[in-house]
């Protein structure tokens, strides 16, 4: 089974489950949905169980029954009852990881995706030492007609061509996340306003 690509969810946020700005904290959380049409009957249970291992500020939150999981390098200001658009990407077994987040009730929005010049900037920068490299290599060659520069020059040209072309692939792919987030956002912003 093949999860959305992302989803888009409004609301007022219900709980806030957990917040940590600290290194391998745990988080164990059950959310029972209740039924639409018969609300004493409880037909899902989910168990979530979070670790942080990293340095960035992590909150997880209910909204309309779903838990998300936002992620920011900064601390992230929210409460119970804020009005809130999270665009989410679906982890299989995990919280929904929030890639868009507007909270109206604040005037926060931030979005968790690199551009795709700050997701391919180091690599493209690498790829234009490579050829710089590349260049000395091959000026040292035709001047001293060593052979151990020749094919340093053609391998550091080389080595510069692939990154440039990951580092394109990796603009490109972040670029239709970005796109696709805009999308998404456009169509449900008009609700917010």
């Amino acid at each position: 089974m093949q999860l959305p690509r992302y989803q888009c969810i409004e609301g007022t946020v219900d709980r806030i489950l957990g917040s940590h700005q600290t290194t391998d904290v745990r988080i164990t959380e059950n959310t029972t949905t209740h039924h639409p049409v018969a609300p004493d009957i409880q037909y899902r249970t989910e168990t979530h169980t979070f670790v942080n291992t990293s340095r960035e500020f992590v909150m997880l939150l209910e909204v309309k029954g779903r838990t998300l999981r936002l992620v920011s390098n900064d601390y992230i200001a929210v409460a119970m009852g804020d009005d809130v658009r999270a665009i989410c990407e679906p982890v299989a077994d995990a919280p929904l990881m929030v890639r868009d987040w507007c909270n109206t009730t604040r005037s926060i929005r931030f979005r968790t995706v690199k551009t795709p010049l700050e997701g391919a900037g180091a690599d493209l920068a690498w790829a234009g030492i490579l050829v710089l490299i590349g260049m000395i290599c091959l000026y040292v060659y035709l001047r001293y007609d060593s052979d151990g520069f020749k094919w340093g020059a053609l391998g550091a040209v080389i080595m510069a061509a692939l990154l440039a072309l990951y580092a394109m692939r990796t603009a490109d792919r972040l670029a239709r996340i970005n796109a696709e987030l805009d999308r998404l956002g456009g169509a449900q912003g008009a609700l917010l306003r």
